[in-house]
């Protein structure tokens, strides 16, 4: 395999014949990932143009050893593929808030022997994640949030074409169970046996696609004149799979709920993000499934929140701007309580959660 970077794509991309014979291109990393190389090559002779390389690195940039196979770049390819299929038509997503549009980047160009491919760049954009921690709380991306992923899971739900295409989890067991959940378990002896069970449930309720890094930081936010100009960009497909969909969503809501602690005095108002999303998800996604598929899924949120909680303070990638340790504590705690004896919905969860916020943040 020939590793691609900052000083060989330009030569690569010339004898590949991607971009024209004397023409010039800049070439930039994008910062963010941890499992691959991402390149922005920018086109100054056709700016529309610009395009993202992808490659993938066997050993993850994090400070403890973690490694997962290359041919987890296929996966992201096919998986995008299906997501963009799942947001055809957009008016899916953009029904009850049509402030944001919502995309995903179109697959371009694949090299197997290289282990990359080429896609479509995102507009001038931020990162989600990044807006959020310079203090920008915006309730209708939340709501956007809200509407794409149910979107994608509606999208998907009970599909048998979509579930042999991605039946094979072993890239998300990689990179998100193993790191996350078993890590967890060797940190925490005794929630071995919860963990354990919480494992073994991510079989038994398989429903539809799950992206498996539904984040802040996967979601470019561009902002230009005009509706048609503000938008969402979901990137980073490579641990999706067919599996429960209540995986993603306890991803995310750690992800806020982590934040809103975070911004101290105004824990309110970040916590209102999680609230925002968890209403849109369920009013979007209960016209395409039966209401007790929708309180099972409640359920079973509650515990992969608990564990994601648990595995962004103690597993092999943790959260790096929650610094203060007796708050770390305090979450940790209730995470620890929520995973040994799971309220039956998420609103409990959210109750309690705001409990904790004004004693620890007021």
């Amino acid at each position: 395999m020939r590793l691609i970077d900052c000083d060989s794509a330009e030569a690569y991309l010339r004898m590949e014949g991607r971009i024209g014979p004397r023409e010039a291109v800049r070439v930039r990393r994008l910062s963010g990932g941890v499992s691959n190389e991402v390149l922005l090559v920018e086109r100054p002779e056709h700016p529309e143009q610009a395009f993202v390389l992808k490659q993938a690195r066997p050993q993850l940039r994090v400070a403890d050893p973690w490694f997962c196979s290359i041919e987890r770049i296929w996966r992201e390819v096919d998986t995008l593929r299906i997501c963009d299929a799942a947001l055809q038509p957009s008016s899916a997503v953009t029904a009850a808030h049509g402030e944001w549009s919502v995309l995903v980047p179109e697959v371009l160009f694949e090299d197997r022997d290289n282990y990359l491919f080429a896609m479509t760049a995102a507009p001038p954009h931020e990162v989600w994640k990044q807006r959020l921690l310079s203090g920008r709380v915006e309730r209708s991306l939340a709501a956007a949030c809200g509407e794409l992923l149910a979107a994608l899971h509606a999208g998907t739900w009970g599909d048998s074409a979509v579930a042999e295409r991605l039946g094979d989890r072993s890239f998300f067991d990689d990179l998100r169970i193993d790191p996350y959940y078993r890590r967890v378990a060797q940190v925490h002896t005794d929630l071995q046996t919860p963990v354990a069970v919480l494992i073994h449930s991510l079989g038994e309720h398989c429903r539809c696609l799950v992206h498996g890094d539904f984040s802040p930081k996967n979601l470019l936010v561009y902002t230009g004149e005009g509706l048609a100009a503000r938008g969402l960009m979901l990137i980073d497909f490579e641990v999706g799979h067919y599996g429960d969909p209540a995986f993603d969503l306890g991803f995310f809501l750690t992800h806020l709920a982590l934040k809103a602690f975070w911004s101290g005095p105004r824990f309110e108002e970040y916590f209102a993000l999680s609230e925002v999303f968890w209403v849109t998800y369920r009013e979007t996604l209960r016209r395409a499934i039966p209401p007790e598929e929708l309180d099972s899924l409640s359920a079973r949120t509650v515990r992969h929140f608990a564990a994601c909680t648990l595995a962004r303070l103690d597993g092999k990638s943790k959260v790096e701007y929650l610094t203060d340790e007796p708050l770390r504590a305090a979450i940790r705690q209730q995470a620890r309580e929520l995973l040994l004896d799971p309220p039956p919905t998420w609103e409990e969860v959210e109750a309690q959660l705001k409990s904790t916020g004004r004693r620890t943040t007021g």
